[in-house]
């Protein structure tokens, strides 16, 4: 009897170590921060804003685009 409840308690102990853990995790991966998209004023393609070239207050998705100017 005592090798039985002796069983049930580690089964608990290891469920309940298992679920912090995955809680934890869930916690810490946080998706990131979403990022504002230009549109290329050349082309029209989407790219972060971090990504693009701007010039005169419009942006670009490539060095090429930037010097063809918008279209």
């Amino acid at each position: 009897m005592s090798k039985l409840l002796l069983l049930i308690i580690a089964i608990v102990v290891v469920y309940f170590v298992l679920t912090s853990l995955a809680r934890k995790r869930r916690q810490r991966s946080a998706p990131p921060p979403v990022e504002p998209m230009v549109p290329c004023a050349h082309c029209g393609v989407n790219v972060p804003r971090s990504e693009a070239l701007g010039a005169a207050g419009r942006f670009f998705c490539s060095e090429e685009h930037r010097r063809l100017g918008g279209g």
